[in-house]
């Protein structure tokens, strides 16, 4: 008489374990390196979004022209805000893309609603700062701290930077990441720094012997961005930042 076994139906309890652990170890090996390629690419989209804004502060400035200290208005080229400096890149240069100046890694944008697609509304010749702009700048932070006023020597030099990644200190370090204007983007493993020429440099800090240094208006280097040249002579460095609004 042949007797028959009964094909057996599913997996053992040590067979789904196995594979359990198996899929853990192999979770725990790749996604450090998923995450390092997703923030090399945020990096690179940064990197991106600064070089547009300086080759558009370039191209409105050619070396002739400058953003003083005032109040922003439709047609002018003064603000002490960072919405009145987009506003007239927007409208000087045609940079008008609201999302330049927000980055996806910055802690600051996670409460940002909508992140707006343009900086200003037109009214026949009238401008003005989208609404939806202002209220991104409110909600969060730029990932860019720039000049106001600027030099008008500014555009051209290999030296002295036209916008860095927010938070960057006097001492030359970026501070921990956060949503606060004085916290930084990256952290403390760096930030970019767009210099005049258009070039853009990622650096672990502004003290780094190399290119990474300000130039003063001497000629002498320092590691603080309030020494650069690119503030005017007669400036109070503390209040040579555009406001976070």
């Amino acid at each position: 008489m042949k007797s028959f076994s009964k094909a057996r139906s599913g997996f053992t309890l040590i067979e789904l374990l196995t594979v359990i652990a198996i899929i853990g170890i192999l979770a725990a090996v790749l996604f450090p390196g998923v995450q390092g390629v997703m923030r090399s690419a945020k990096k690179n989209s940064a990197l991106n979004k600064v070089r547009s804004i300086g080759q558009a502060y370039m191209n409105w400035a050619k070396g002739s022209r400058n953003i003083a200290n005032g109040t922003w208005a439709s047609g002018k080229t003064m603000t002490t805000s960072l919405s009145g400096y987009a506003a007239i890149l927007a409208d000087g240069a045609s940079l008008d893309s609201g999302e330049l100046w927000f980055l996806d890694a910055d802690p600051a944008a996670d409460g940002i609603t909508t992140i707006p697609k343009n900086v200003i509304t037109r009214t026949g010749n009238t401008v003005a700062i989208n609404a939806t702009f202002t209220a991104a700048l409110t909600q969060g932070k730029s990932g860019w701290d720039l000049y106001t006023p600027t030099s008008r020597s500014l555009v051209g030099t290999v030296t002295a930077p036209i916008a860095w990644s927010r938070g960057l200190g006097v001492g030359g370090n970026w501070p921990a990441a956060g949503a606060t204007a004085t916290d930084s983007v990256w952290g403390t493993e760096g930030g970019h720094i767009l210099y005049g020429d258009g070039h853009v440099s990622w650096c672990s800090d502004t003290l780094t012997t190399g290119t990474n240094f300000f130039t003063k208006a001497d000629g002498t280097t320092s590691a603080s961005w309030k020494d650069s040249s690119g503030v005017p002579q007669g400036t109070t460095p503390a209040a040579a930042l555009v406001t976070q609004n």
